[in-house]
């Protein structure tokens, strides 16, 4: 544990930064009762050995900031066993836009401080694009910097489903889906003639940035994405009768606001939201956003899938690597196709991804923000897609040959559902010709030939303890991907200098795809190599850990 005068180093310059006196701890007061988590603020995640007495927890952090403006509440207000062992540490009204290596300093010193497993900064990043078409009076140069397929979308405004066979699997589950809950972590829902008012759960809902049940999405011209969440509730539950369709008309969405912005996703609020979605009684989480990853959205997961959710999430835009949530083991990870069967040019690829669906010009419920608001359906881009049309076939699977009935098959084979699923998914999948699954998994999935697939025909999952993967190999895996080196010391620890690491590496990955370069890392919070961090790396002598410091380091420079 560090002296109180190691501690003071960055800790010390924390009242500093918040910018408020001491006395300022009566506005705390004020929201003790306050069970917002907001996406933009300042904060972090403190992972304690077993389940911490706050107020004992809150005196020790008033002796070590030296300051009684923070809020200290658990992350998972229902947490049990080792979710009860993660508290958040708020400091409200104050915005999270502080360099990045000042965070994961201060992070490193309260973790040792306090003796605690993991210690994360509550930051977002600028790391999954959200494909936009071109302005019209764009020049040659932005146009090329895009990952947006600039072609003339497909006249049936339902290919998708015909493509996945949706259309036929339907025959097969005359349901639709009836019965199954998707949680849909998002920007939140905003009504539209193409989502039927009985296909949504409100009673279920909650909006985890303002801590209370009304998940209405704000449609806030200022985010890059407004009415990104229901524009994926089309795709996973629209009206079978409308212009467009999801791929599972009969199922229920839960919206659960837990972004403003689904190319900077906080990872804390996202583990509230999929906890949300387990204690709510849903089966199935769609996650079409990505960006960081952390140990209490890990943890989050995992507990989902233990307790029989399916998990499905994006694979990530014009990047190339894999981001998080998708990268997780426990996660069924969605490539994206285009409607002649090959890979979006914006999909990231790579061993992480499972499956794919169609990611380019797929039409989807959309609120145009330049007439006020106004609902439209246009056609969009992104492994989002790709995401919520395979949580939408997972319902009509569920529902077809009855939810219960495959949890039953999965424990007779000591699985998960997910893993039967997610086995189900890549038998039966669509391999076109020339299909490369070394980079988008098995192939497309097919949802006609998944429903036929009896569960006792379902083969035994290749990779039962896929999802038991510690940190640190998952971590050593991210680097190798992004630098071609493998890691090599083992003694590293990785677990602890994780969240800093795959910030530094899919931030790398951003700025070397040919759609972003440099400007993305302009425009974005400034980022850096932290000096615990850099000290690390020097005492290791991992030659993949030298490499990405080194080369980040460089980017900055250039």
């Amino acid at each position: 544990m560090m002296s109180s005068t190691q501690t003071m180093s960055s800790i010390g310059t924390l009242s500093r930064l918040i910018g408020r006196p001491r006395e300022g701890g009566r506005s705390a007061a004020r929201n003790k009762a306050n069970n917002a988590l907001p996406a933009d603020e300042l904060g972090f995640v403190l992972q304690y050995r077993r389940q911490p007495d706050l107020e004992q927890a809150r005196r020790q952090l008033v002796s070590i900031l030296d300051t009684l403006d923070f809020l200290l509440q658990p992350l998972f207000p229902m947490g049990a066993d080792e979710l009860a062992h993660f508290a958040v540490l708020r400091f409200p009204g104050v915005g999270a836009g502080r360099a990045s290596d000042a965070l994961f300093s201060i992070a490193y010193e309260l973790g040792e401080a306090l003796d605690l497993v993991s210690c994360e900064p509550c930051i977002g990043e600028y790391i999954m694009t959200f494909p936009e078409p071109p302005q019209a009076d764009a020049g040659p140069a932005q146009m090329s910097s895009l990952c947006w397929v600039n072609s003339p979308a497909p006249v049936d405004k339902k290919w998708a489903l015909e493509n996945t066979r949706v259309n036929s699997a339907w025959h097969l589950s005359p349901g639709l889906g009836k019965g199954i809950f998707i949680a849909q972590p998002d920007t939140g829902f905003a009504a539209h003639d193409e989502i039927g008012s009985d296909a949504l759960r409100l009673d279920l809902a909650a909006d985890i940035l303002e801590g209370d049940g009304d998940p209405t999405d704000p449609l806030d011209p200022a985010t890059s994405n407004p009415g990104h969440g229901s524009g994926m509730a089309s795709v996973a539950v629209g009206c079978r009768s409308g212009e467009i369709s999801g791929a599972a008309p009969g199922a229920h969405l839960v919206p659960i606001r837990c972004a403003s912005d689904v190319q900077m996703i906080n990872p804390a609020p996202l583990a509230r939201a999929v906890d949300h979605a387990r204690m709510s009684g849903c089966h199935i989480v769609s996650l079409s956003l990505g960006g960081l990853g952390s140990a209490a959205l890990r943890t989050s997961i995992r507990k989902a899938v233990e307790s029989d959710l399916i998990v499905v999430a994006a694979a990530g835009n014009c990047i190339g690597l894999t981001v998080y949530p998708a990268r997780y083991p426990e996660v069924i990870a969605v490539g994206g196709t285009n409607i002649n069967d090959r890979i979006w040019r914006g999909s990231s690829t790579g061993p992480a991804v499972d499956i794919a669906a169609p990611a380019e010009m797929v039409w989807r419920a959309k609120h145009d923000m330049a007439k006020g608001g106004k609902p439209i359906v246009s056609e969009g881009q992104g492994t989002s897609y790709s995401a919520a049309l395979v949580a939408g076939i997972a319902a009509l699977w569920l529902e077809h040959h009855g939810r219960d009935n495959l949890i039953a098959e999965a424990r007779s084979r000591h699985v998960t559902l997910q893993e039967l699923f997610r086995s189900a998914l890549c038998r039966t999948a669509r391999v076109p010709t020339g299909w490369n699954s070394s980079r988008l998994g098995a192939g497309i999935v097919d949802a006609e030939t998944l429903l036929r697939l009896a569960p006792k025909d379902i083969p035994d999952p290749a990779w039962p303890a896929k999802s038991y993967r510690p940190c640190s190999t998952e971590i050593q895996r991210l680097v190798f991907e992004a630098t071609h080196k493998k890691p090599e010391d083992k003694e590293f620890d990785w677990c602890r200098y994780g969240a800093e690491i795959a910030n530094l590496a899919l931030r790398l990955a951003h700025s070397r795809t040919q759609w972003n370069g440099m400007e993305g890392q302009r425009s974005a919070r400034r980022i850096a190599v932290s000096e615990h961090l850099r000290r690390a790396v020097r005492k290791s002598g991992d030659s993949a850990l030298a490499s990405l410091t080194e080369s980040f380091e460089n980017i900055l420079c250039e």
